[in-house]
C-alpha cells in the first residue's frame, strides 16, 4: 500500500465507528419492514433489525481488523500515535500531550508510522 492509500485506511476506521453508533441508534427505534410491502428500488438499505446487525457487525470486524494491524507494529509509539489518532480519534494537540512531545515530534512519529504501517500492508 501507498502512504496516501494507508492514510485514507486509517481514516475510514472513524467513518466505520460513526455508521455502527448510527445504526446503534437506528436499532434503538427501527422496526421490521416486510419485503412484500416495500415499494419501489431500496438501492440496498437494510430492512430489518437483522439487515441493520449485520451491517454492524461488518463494521465492526473490519475496525478490529485496522487495530490489529496497528498492533503488528513493533514500536510502541508508532501503535500509540496510530492509535490516539485513529482509532480515538484525538486532534495532534491531544496525542502530543498524551505522549508527552510537541505536536511537530508527534506529527513526525505519526508520518513515520503511517510508513512503517504502509510496509506491513
Amino acid at each position: 500500500m501507498t502512504i496516501e492509500e494507508t492514510r485514507t485506511y486509517l481514516k475510514s476506521y472513524r467513518n466505520m465507528l460513526n455508521r455502527v453508533e448510527y445504526i446503534e441508534n437506528k436499532l434503538i427505534n427501527v422496526k421490521a419492514i416486510k419485503y412484500e410491502d416495500s415499494k419501489g428500488g431500496t438501492c440496498g438499505v437494510p430492512k430489518t433489525t437483522n439487515d441493520y446487525i449485520m451491517m454492524k457487525d461488518k463494521y465492526l470486524n473490519e475496525m478490529a481488523v485496522i487495530r490489529s494491524n496497528i498492533e503488528s507494529l513493533e514500536d510502541m509509539q508508532y501503535r500509540d500515535v496510530l492509535f490516539y489518532k485513529y482509532v480515538e480519534c484525538l486532534d495532534m494537540y491531544e496525542v502530543a500531550r498524551l505522549m508527552d512531545c510537541s505536536e511537530s515530534s508527534a506529527y513526525c512519529r505519526l508520518r513515520d508510522a503511517i510508513k512503517e504501517l504502509s510496509k506491513n500492508l
